[in-house]
């Protein structure tokens, strides 16, 4: 019989997912209040609720995942650059 599959290698690594991200941030970070924000922002209304049940893993909205990573990489840079601005005046 001939196999149709694909066997892919596992990596002992697991990708990051979105919960992933939202616990590196620290507890009570804001940032699900922040995606509602930035919705709004371009016209999309979301409940707070819908946009953890996509951080969670229990749904899945393109519009809300893509919302959250903007998010995301928006905080860590600002952390990147107090950061920065820290250690340039701490010199």
């Amino acid at each position: 019989m001939q196999k149709l599959t694909k066997n892919i290698p596992e990596s002992s690594e697991s990708a990051p997912t979105l919960r992933d991200l939202y616990n590196q941030m620290g507890p009570r970070n804001g940032l699900a209040a922040r995606v509602v924000e930035h919705l709004s922002a371009i016209g999309t209304t979301v409940a707070l609720s819908t946009v953890f049940n996509v951080i969670y893993g229990r749904s899945s909205h393109p519009v809300i995942t893509d919302a959250f990573l903007t998010v995301v990489a928006a905080e860590k840079q600002r952390r990147a650059d107090v950061a920065a601005r820290t250690r340039a005046l701490a010199a």
